[in-house]
């Protein structure tokens, strides 16, 4: 073993900017298998069939205002997705239950596309619903709204 960083193709060692540009942002790493897409600097996005499951999460969406046709195309071509439980949105109210989910979406040109899905119980009847949001603060604002809406209103 040696403390000596490999050199690159011709026998370069690689400058400081040169191995920041390669783990931040240089060419994508495609696994043989195809099962997870991966870029460098980024996280790994396990999930397959992300057209489908992109499909899946905004179909049982409640909120009007929830991504539409043009989002979807644009997660057509996703190479993998990965599903990571947000921070508790705060606002807990008794007896009610809210928690977000941040849908991070692996494109074809290797840049990223997240969606933000509240769940809560905080409707009329108490059932388990979902709500998609284009953005983390817009996910958050939604948590709230609900955390002081006693019984909450499900959006039509």
């Amino acid at each position: 073993m040696t403390d000596q960083p490999e050199s690159l193709p011709g026998g370069d060692v690689p400058s400081v900017e040169e191995l920041e540009w390669l783990f931040n942002s240089g060419p994508s790493v495609t696994p043989a298998d195809g099962a997870q897409g991966r870029v460098p600097g980024q996280r790994a996005y396990p999930g397959q069939d992300s057209s489908d499951h992109a499909r899946r999460l905004l179909r049982r969406a409640v909120n009007p205002d929830r991504p539409g046709e043009e989002t979807l195309r644009l997660l057509a071509a996703a190479r993998g997705y990965l599903i990571e439980r947000m921070p508790e949105p705060g606002g807990r109210s008794a007896g009610r239950w809210c928690s977000v989910y941040e849908h991070a979406f692996l494109l074809a040109d290797d840049s990223e596309l997240c969606l933000y899905e509240l769940e809560h119980d905080q409707t009329p009847d108490g059932h388990l619903v979902c709500e998609v949001y284009p953005d983390e603060s817009a996910a958050g604002r939604a948590a709230r709204r609900r955390a002081r809406t006693p019984g909450g209103d499900t959006p039509a």
